[in-house]
């Protein structure tokens, strides 16, 4: 098996600032004794625009009556109190530095404008940054720091994982918001009292000394606005397409054992198998080289896993009680797709009880895959596992029948077919039987056309989309010379002939 893990709420929209309410200035001071207004409308009120005139008693602003005779003394004390509070308008100017005679008067009871929360598109990949700064710089006060401390349960969990990721020799790591919309919907919405959002985010990380390209790994975090900005409150919210990827140091801390082009990560107690691993790998180079001649990093990693549950959860597979191991990658997407991160997972609760020459057939066949996958999806599963098993049992030297007992079974109980195998059959019931005779199929081309075309027949179908009848047709007289269907008969009649 040889899976690929691939690569709507509207944006938040900014929190408008509430309106200002009209507030309607203070009434004017009771006229005086002795006052009388000026004939005409009553002056503008000097506050801010848009207010009216202000509003009051009955009467404001009418024509006052016409002004009573009065006395002599009485002007002279309105003369001094006149000038008594021109000296207190002084007084006051010169107490009040900076305020000029004649200068407009200032807007009364102006609110200070509301200060809006910081926008998540902006903020949150500042804070992504400064937590992959932490991972590298073994800064554990810094990676929390990106984290809501309010959620005690997460906060902890947050801990425990930094401690894990200081057991992963990290050479590179970093992480990117790839999708801003935001996943929360109203479910996640109820679950927090503040702003939340949930947008899609991507780690790239490499291991040192070994990936030429990086890993990527796709997380669903939620982001709490908190009294602080946006912090991490969770993961994994957005529903079943939101669940995010899974890494070997979640379950947790890791060793690694390498040589100078295999690197092996796997959880304390697995290091006798880790040794295994490791010796049968650098042997398997000289065997994948061997079969193909294409260009690759010629590089591996082994992650092992502490048990089947786990590998399961590594390559987002429900069920791998019949597969031993899986070569996984990750698709960078974009105007052109890369295949990046090679790696192989092994199912520990299999491979444990593997001999020598089982693990080592094992690890030829997965890192095949790890030669040839620069090729694509495209090619039909008849010749990516025929082709990895026939480079993994060819250097074996054994029988025919014992290197395909399935296909041998059939044969003798008469139940062979003469069919090739869908794609379909690879992942069915007779897996078995279809990866026997897949790598029958290549064994027959190697003998019947030769190596070199055997190749050619594997590079023809690359591509992202597999191809038609007519196109897999096509690919076969362009290479081989003859129909699909001629090659079928061909291949059948020479299987019925070894066994």
């Amino acid at each position: 098996m040889d899976p690929t893990d691939p690569s709507g709420r509207p944006p938040l929209p900014e929190r408008p600032a509430p309106p200002q309410p009209a507030w309607p200035p203070p009434p004017p001071a009771a006229p005086s004794p002795g006052w009388t207004q000026p004939p005409g409308p009553p002056p503008a009120w000097p506050g801010r625009a848009g207010w009216g005139d202000p509003t009051g008693p009955p009467g404001w602003g009418a024509p006052a009556p016409p002004p009573r005779p009065r006395r002599r003394a009485r002007w002279i004390l309105a003369g001094v109190a006149a000038l008594l509070a021109v000296a207190l308008v002084a007084t006051v100017l010169v107490l009040r530095p900076g305020v000029q005679v004649g200068s407009p008067p200032r807007a009364l009871q102006q609110r200070p404008a509301i200060k809006l929360p910081p926008d998540p598109r902006d903020e949150v990949p500042r804070l992504l940054a400064k937590r992959a700064k932490a991972v590298l710089g073994g800064d554990r006060a810094g990676f929390l720091a990106t984290v809501d401390k309010r959620r005690k349960r997460y906060y902890r969990s947050q801990a425990t994982l930094f401690g894990r990721m200081r057991t992963v020799p990290f050479s590179t790591f970093s992480y990117r918001v790839t999708d801003p919309r935001d996943y929360a919907g109203p479910t996640v919405d109820r679950r927090y009292a503040d702003p939340v959002y949930l947008p899609q985010v991507e780690a790239r990380y490499r291991f040192r000394g070994q990936d030429a390209s990086p890993v990527l790994t796709r997380y669903f975090y939620t982001f709490v606005l908190t009294r602080s900005g946006w912090r991490i409150a969770n993961q994994g919210e957005a529903g079943p397409r939101g669940r995010g990827d899974v890494e070997i140091w979640d379950a947790g801390p890791v060793k690694t054992l390498r040589s100078a082009r295999t690197l092996i990560v796997h959880h304390p107690g697995h290091e006798s198998l880790a040794r295994r691993l490791l010796l049968v790998a650098d042997r398997a180079y000289g065997q994948v080289g061997a079969a193909w001649t294409g260009r690759w990093e010629r590089k591996a990693v082994i992650l092992v896993p502490r048990d089947q549950d786990e590998a399961e959860r590594l390559v987002g597979a429900r069920d791998l009680s019949q597969v031993a191991a899986v070569a996984s990658s990750s698709v960078e997407s974009g105007a052109a797709e890369r295949v990046l991160g090679n790696r192989i997972v092994v199912n520990s609760t299999k491979v444990v009880r593997y001999d020598d020459l089982n693990l080592q057939i094992l690890i030829t066949h997965e890192l095949t895959h790890v030669a040839t996958r620069a090729l694509g999806d495209g090619v039909p599963l008849l010749l990516v596992e025929g082709f990895a098993d026939w480079a993994a049992l060819e250097p074996v030297g054994f029988p025919f029948p014992d290197t395909r007992p399935a296909l041998a079974k059939r044969v003798s109980t008469g139940r062979f077919d003469g069919a090739l195998p869908s794609d379909r059959e690879f992942r069915g019931r007779d897996a078995s039987v279809a990866y026997d005779e897949g790598s029958a199929f290549c064994l027959w081309v190697a003998e019947t056309f030769g190596v070199r075309k055997l190749r050619a027949l594997y590079r023809e179908f690359a591509g992202s989309r597999p191809p038609t009848t007519t196109e897999l047709d096509r690919g076969f007289r362009r290479v081989l010379g003859i129909s699909r269907r001629t090659a079928e008969g061909r291949w059948a009649a020479w299987v019925r002939d070894r066994l």
